[in-house]
């Protein structure tokens, strides 16, 4: 299918070159990142906690289909000198082609142990 092919040779030409390392692997793919806002955060990305104001910034990961984060444990993401990690993430499918891969990241240096939701 014609716009499938076209998705992935935008995000080959135009996204920015990522490192995804896993323990002492890595490799280059590439994606896009982008600030991901939500009406409730647009104004502010620090919230307070016990210890202080702290950066709460998220953000969106648009990549190559090859690349499945549910089942890379520990991944950390790097571009343009920045590290994060992945916090969500799923495969999107079109016509049952696995067509781009979409996550929300985290600022690495921005880690809490209270970011996250528990099961």
């Amino acid at each position: 299918m014609q716009v499938c092919n076209d998705i992935i040779k935008m995000i080959e030409t135009y996204g920015s070159t990522v490192t995804i390392t896993k323990g002492n692997e890595s490799y280059k793919r590439k994606a896009f990142i982008q600030p991901l806002k939500s009406k409730s955060d647009a104004l502010s990305d620090m919230t307070v906690t016990m210890s202080g104001f702290r950066n709460t910034s998220t953000y969106l990961y648009i990549g190559l289909p090859d690349v499945d984060f549910n089942r890379i444990d520990d991944a950390k993401i790097e571009s343009n000198g920045k590290e994060y990690v992945v916090h969500t993430s799923e495969i999107f499918e079109f016509c049952d082609k696995a067509l781009y891969v979409w996550a929300v990241l985290k600022p690495k240096k921005d880690m809490r142990s209270d970011d996250f939701e528990t099961d």
